[in-house]
């Protein structure tokens, strides 16, 4: 940059003189729905749309345009417009950017496990995504004079809104059928939208960003304006910020850019993904852009005509290696963590989710997490172990892909997330999928406690010892006339209990047990347990955890989690607290928590729920957990396997934890059945994770509320009878005290009952 043009530069920051008058409510109003009416373009190619569209299109938008007029009118002359504008004016949310704009230190912030050890130290250079720069590091460069050209020439002269840029804007979208080559919004405004992340289309919400803007221009300076816009502007790629963009695109520091390269990352912004610089489209798009801003900025007088020609012919060097990645690459947990402390704060504050990202990542924050230690390792351990994964390596040399899996641990005391794991091996990188929590599956059958059986035990449908035939069904609604469901074998076995039923995962019984539930109720069940599938409506398959829209890990954890903690549901939560850089609390989690079960509910459910276990679909791969000292740790679960094996899952607990495991191929290239000898391993990472982390525990037991009794009762559900006994009919389970399917001595079984005694033979007459 020339020193004249620098000195020009600087009395003209330094001249600047901020208005604080009130805008003029004519001048408020102007830019109301114009903004709405010209940004963006139509979403239907044009040479799709026929004349009549676009007459029709053209017309609204004039009609738009026109009602905007109205509007601006009654606002300007007072009456019913002004008290909208004053409705809506009252309803603007203030900005929370404290944490962004209190020093221009970029801090390490800090994440700990539950025992207060650090487990990621979280700094900008650690998130190529997103790297905070102070304007003083960048002043010397073309950055603010290119930002400033293409998207807000009078941005030192207006005080938030720019009422020439609107009216232009208006000019063309009149000339433009509607859609305006260029729109009204500044700076700040577009500030305000990166702070707040709403962008939503609406009188209102324009309303309110010029309040906002204004607010803005009145609490900040221009400078610190324009620094919150260069860290927080989209680059495309998930970068977000000059910073970012400068080091994964050319591989330097912003303040290292040259003119040429400040032009070109200036006119990203506008659409990133049209301009995105990593696809060959893309690139020639912004280069084009580009030499837009670079003309832009010739016109303005910001460059000389030599410094606009040479940067037009200046050739771009980009990096052809992949974006570095981070230093230390965060584990699945602490990933998952950053996000949730991310999300409540961006929902709490009512700013962006890339605001509320820039200051967790860059202001010193200290994040305590739920993390155990010990847990975490025993998974990490798991899910380093090949034979777990892959009992013979041989038979998967031709598979497009390697077996994967995740799994997540809650403990049943607090609710909280005691470690995760979300895939097989090292972790390739940050923000890689975690199958823990974004890999949604089908369940099959380790739903069925949850949407099915819990749901009848707490409605008085069914007690464990009832009797359901297992027989050929025609339950599909769609389809009567064939046979549905199927059992795994293909087979039936006639009569049977519910326990057993659960046990030998019976899908016949599941769906006449969801059947008798009722579709809608199952769903809201499900729904209260962390799973909300009330968007599908119901249908029989769900019965058997044939969903349009899968479950992931942790979901499946939180809900068979319910269970485990006596019928109460917490929603699963990653971190207690966070405080900033000063000690002073930011954040405090208050997961959500609300019966969903009675205890009884909850006992008797996880009762049958060991007999999976003991002599069930689990039974050889999964054993009944105990301690070092040999102690019995009660332990219940559910097997689950998808049609044609493509998914398998293992979903249980025990007093002290909930673990929740899916196994199987993330099918990117092609569906990959699991090999017979593979089927059972989500049974067996889940055993080998949940032994090890209760060696240390003392032996537990389900506690029995009072109100169960374990009672005989005949087959037939009646109070049985000597006879009973005597035909071998009975068994012993546990009964709700007070309850019309507990079986009392008034209703003693009437179907065996003493034999008929031979009648007497006549006497010989003599």
């Amino acid at each position: 940059m020339t020193s004249d043009n620098r000195d020009n530069r600087n009395v003209r920051h330094q001249g600047f003189v901020r208005n604080t008058n009130p805008v003029a409510p004519e001048n408020s109003a102007l830019a109301d729905e114009l903004r709405r009416v010209l940004k963006g373009k139509p979403t239907v190619s044009g040479f799709n749309r026929s004349l009549k569209h676009e007459i029709i299109s053209f017309i609204a938008s004039v009609v738009r345009i026109g009602l905007v007029a109205v509007l601006c009118a009654a606002f300007a002359f007072g009456g019913f417009g002004a008290g909208m504008l004053l409705g809506y004016v009252s309803m603007t949310k203030p900005l929370s950017i404290s944490d962004i704009t209190q020093t221009d230190e970029v801090q390490t912030s800090f994440v700990y496990d539950s025992e207060g050890n650090v487990i990621a130290r979280l700094t900008g250079s650690q998130n190529v995504d997103r790297i905070y720069v102070p304007i003083s590091e960048v002043r010397n460069t073309y950055l603010e004079e290119a930002v400033i050209s293409i998207e807000d020439e009078r941005f030192y002269d207006h005080s938030g809104i720019d009422i020439r840029r609107i009216g232009s804007a208006v000019l063309s979208a009149l000339a433009n059928g509607g859609s305006a080559t260029h729109g009204g919004s500044t700076i700040t405004q577009q500030t305000v939208k990166l702070i707040s992340g709403n962008d939503e289309h609406s009188t209102s919400r324009k309303i309110q960003e010029w309040f906002s803007a204004m607010s803005l221009e009145q609490e900040l300076s221009k400078d610190e304006i324009m620094e919150l816009y260069l860290n927080l502007a989209p680059m495309g790629n998930n970068y977000v910020g000059v910073q970012a963009a400068a080091q994964n695109y050319f591989g330097k520091n912003a303040s290292e850019l040259n003119l040429a390269e400040c032009a070109f990352l200036a006119g990203l912004p506008k659409s990133p993904s049209y301009y995105n610089p990593l696809r060959e489209s893309g690139r020639r798009n912004a280069l084009r852009r580009q030499r837009i801003v670079l003309s832009k900025m010739y016109e303005l007088g910001y460059i000389t005509e030599e410094e606009y020609q040479n940067a037009l012919n200046t050739e771009l060097l980009f990096r052809t290696e992949e974006a570095h990645t981070a230093a230390d690459i965060n584990s699945y947990f602490t990933e998952y963590a950053i996000s949730e402390v991310i999300n409540d704060i961006a929902e709490t504050r009512g700013i962006s989710v890339d605001l509320a990202a820039t200051i967790v990542y860059n202001r010193g924050y200290h994040i305590y997490t739920t993390l155990e230690p010990d847990v975490q390792a025993v998974l990490d351990e798991a899910f380093s172990t090949r034979d777990l994964f892959q009992q013979d390596p041989s038979l998967l040399v031709d598979y497009p892909e390697k077996p994967q899996a995740g799994m997540v641990i809650i403990n049943v005391q607090t609710g909280a997330i005691a470690g995760m794991q979300g895939g097989y091996g090292p972790k390739p990188g940050n923000m890689v999928l975690n199958r823990a929590t974004q890999a949604y599956r089908s369940t099959g059958s380790s739903i069925k406690p949850i949407i099915d059986y819990a749901p009848a035990i707490e409605l008085g449908i069914i007690v464990p010892s009832m009797i359901y035939v297992d027989e050929e069904s025609h339950l599909d609604p769609n389809n009567p006339e064939a046979a549905w469901p199927l059992n795994a074998d293909r087979s039936y076995a006639g009569p049977m209990t519910i326990r057993r039923a659960v046990a030998t995962s019976k899908n016949t019984i599941a769906v006449k047990v969801w059947y008798d539930v009722g579709g809608d109720t199952a769903l809201w069940f499900l729904r209260q347990e962390g799973i909300d599938m009330t968007a599908e409506g119901s249908y029989p398959a769900q019965a058997i955890g044939s969903f349009t829209t899968g479950i992931t890990p942790l979901q499946m954890c939180g809900a068979f989690n319910t269970l485990a903690s006596g019928g109460t549901y917490t929603e699963p939560y990653a971190y207690t607290q966070v405080l900033d850089s000063s000690e002073t609390v930011v954040l405090t989690c208050s997961p959500e928590r609300h019966r969903v079960y009675s205890a009884e509910t909850a006992f008797i459910m996880s009762d049958i729920l060991e007999d999976v276990i003991t002599n069930g679909t689990a039974t050889g791969t999964v054993s009944v957990i105990t301690n070092s000292s040999g102690e019995y740790i009660a332990t219940s679960g559910k097997t689950g396997t998808t049609d044609a094996n493509l998914d398998k899952w293992f979903c249980g607990y025990t007093p002290y934890y909930c673990g929740a495991v899916w196994y199987g191929y993330d099918n990117r290239l092609r569906q990959t059945l699991i090999p017979n000898i593979d089927k059972p391993n989500a049974n067996r990472i889940w055993y080998y994770v949940m032994s090890r982390i209760h060696q240390d525990l003392p032996g537990a037991s389900w506690v029995r509320p009072d109100n169960v009794l374990e009672m005989e009762v005949c087959e037939s559900g009646y109070y049985p009878s000597e006879y009973c006994r005597q035909a071998q009919t009975t068994v012993t389970d546990y009964f709700i005290l007070g309850s019309y399917l507990t079986p009392t001595q008034d209703n003693v079984c009437p179907i065996h009952t003493a034999p008929e005694e031979e009648a007497q033979q006549p006497g010989i007459e003599g």
